[in-house]
């Protein structure tokens, strides 16, 4: 259980807006002015839009309702990229409509859980001197690049937005020496803590290499993605980004800028390279290594079983079938993204072509073209170098498909497991079928409040089970702080649902509820591990499923470099879980966790 895993650490008691110990007026002006003027006060980005708010404005209030809905909300201090984590409870925020977003007349906006104060920061010295700021204040930081982020640690009242967006920079090197270091040159990319996966995919188009990073484009690969691990299409034939990471610039409590690589703070730079977000201090730079250009074959199948037979066997067949064929592919740098709906398979599998073939895919086509009575294909896009290099697959491809599932400006909450190799292995077909079982029974568990026509929903949702774990580097699980749950998976199964205004608390509730139960299936055959950044901010076992046995060795490494436990991150190392700062996370029935 999670609390036999905890450690003695320090409570930090932070001011709120409500307390006498709230910074007095002139202690905001000194800060403003140590920063340059930047200094922001903040109201929810769609204040505008409500007649009733005293910052209603119908011009303004225009290019919020055009811009909701996309990411324009990655670029808006004051604006997550989901509504739920800008609410402090149900009903208390300050979204629109996703459906039809229209300036809002019966409501109150409220703050919520947006910070009172922003500073966009333009260096690591700014971060130096808000971090000393903010410890003599007792004021608790957050850090915002764009908000995607699935446990809304972004934002939280009472505290001062740090916000990094601005950090865009990027530089590619041919030849990269880690400071301190005598290691031989690598190919790298230094990237701004503010640098999207959109743009570093477009820089590296210029610059003729292949990034290990992302697929969702308003990402901010340097943030909470390379810090929790950090997967993607070319995971299985490099690593995790975390595994590519080579140096960061990072501010910790002291307002100390350290650099930490493998000769100097090594046992920060372990913890950094997927210790889990916002623990360990502010990042305002990560150095990667990067790879040669290299084409990307794909096979894109969508799939549809007979509707004459029985819909649950064929779909669990259908996840056996996959499961028998995932390890082989991994192995071969293939990576994999099954979309499970109930009536409806979309399959697509990845691969550089300096690793894997067309060919090894056979076996699979074969066998799937000797199950036609079962299941028909309806559209297939294979070549075996469908694309020109891993940034045109993105842009071109992958980026946009998971964009348009992230349906930006709704509610959201996601649930997620670690399937282990071990349970998929080909040798064991029994357990093969008890995960499928379970990956199926899941599904339905989530479905079962959506499937109704229903005032703020948009009907029953797939399972997303992606096959993009870094098998290249499963060996070195112990080389970086990231979950070892993730260096041992076959699969990262996610279930996921959204809505909007109109939902009822009482369903609001059951939807809450069945996102957070759909993985129960497989937790009851030992699959406990999940990656946090996609992962349930209710989870019970945080640290297990979070961190599993690193744990220990991250709590030590923070209370070194954070032993006053200012930078505590919600279910993070060292995560207090009950402060003020963290009232917002309420379960479906309201309650704090």
């Amino acid at each position: 259980m999670a609390q036999t895993l905890q450690a003695p650490y320090a409570i930090p008691n932070f001011a709120s807006l409500s307390s006498n110990t709230w910074p007095a007026a002139s202690a905001w002006v000194s800060l403003n002015n140590s920063v340059g003027g930047r200094l922001q006060a903040l109201r929810p980005w769609a204040a505008v839009c409500y007649t009733s708010d005293p910052l209603y404005n119908a011009k303004e209030c225009q290019p919020v309702l055009s811009g909701y809905g996309n990411d324009t909300q990655a670029s808006v201090p004051a604006a997550l990229l989901w509504a739920n984590w800008e609410s402090c409870g149900y009903g208390q925020g300050c979204a629109l409509n996703y459906t039809n977003p229209q300036p809002i007349s019966d409501a109150t906006c409220y703050q919520g859980s947006t910070p009172p104060y922003s500073i966009p920061i333009m260096n690591a010295q700014d971060a130096s001197i808000v971090i000393k700021w903010a410890t003599a204040q007792n004021i608790k930081l957050t850090v915002k690049n764009t908000g995607h982020d699935f446990q809304g640690r972004s934002a939280a009242p009472s505290t001062l937005q740090v916000n990094t967006h601005l950090l865009d920079n990027l530089s590619y090197v041919p030849e990269f020496v880690a400071q301190g270091s005598d290691a031989a040159p690598v190919p790298a990319l230094t990237m701004g803590a503010g640098a999207l996966i959109y743009n570093i995919y477009k820089y590296a188009a210029t610059q003729n290499f292949s990034p290990v990073i992302g697929t969702c484009l308003a990402v901010g690969a340097a943030g909470g993605y390379l810090q929790g691990g950090g997967h993607g299409v070319l995971a299985p034939a490099y690593g995790l980004a975390a595994d590519n990471a080579l140096e960061f610039e990072v501010v910790t409590a002291d307002g100390q800028i350290r650099v930490a690589n493998e000769a100097q703070n090594s046992d920060l730079f372990w913890a950094l390279r997927g210790g889990g977000a916002g623990s360990w201090g502010i990042v305002t730079s990560a150095t990667i290594r990067v790879y040669p250009p290299v084409a990307i074959g794909a096979s894109l199948l969508s799939i549809v079983p007979s509707v004459s037979q029985n819909m649950t066997t064929l779909g669990i067949d259908f996840i056996s079938l996959v499961a028998k064929y995932q390890n082989g592919w991994v192995h071969t740098g293939i990576a994999s993204s099954f979309i499970l709906f109930q009536d409806k398979y979309l399959l697509s599998l990845y691969w550089p072509t300096s690793t894997a073939n067309l060919s090894d895919l056979y076996p699979f086509f074969e066998e799937l073209k000797s199950l036609s009575s079962n299941y028909t294909v309806i559209s297939n896009a294979t070549s075996a170098s469908k694309f020109p290099t891993i940034s045109a697959a993105i842009e071109q491809n992958v980026g946009p498909f998971f964009d348009q599932l992230n349906l930006y400006g709704t509610s959201n909450q996601l649930a997620s497991r670690l399937v282990p190799q071990s349970f998929i292995d080909p040798s064991n077909p029994s357990s093969i079928t008890a995960v499928a079982q379970a990956i199926w029974n899941g599904l339905q568990i989530v479905n079962e409040p959506l499937g109704s026509n229903v005032e703020g929903l948009f009907g029953t949702v797939p399972a997303l089970i992606l096959g993009d774990m870094p098998a290249a580097t499963s060996k070195l699980v112990n080389n970086t702080g990231a979950n070892p749950g993730l260096y041992a998976a076959g699969w990262h199964v996610v279930y996921a649902a959204s809505w909007t205004l109109g939902l009822n608390a009482t369903t609001t509730a059951k939807v809450m509820t069945a996102i957070h139960d759909a993985v129960s299936p497989l937790t009851a055959l030992g699959i406990k591990s999940s990656y946090q950044n996609e992962g349930d901010a209710f989870e019970e076992d945080w640290q297990e499923a979070f961190f599993g046995y690193k744990y220990a060795e991250l709590l030590s490494i923070k209370q070194k470099y954070d032993p006053q436990n200012f930078f505590t991150s919600y279910k993070g190392v060292a995560s207090v879980t009950d402060l003020p700062a963290y009232q917002c996370y309420t379960n479906e029935e309201n309650e704090l966790l």
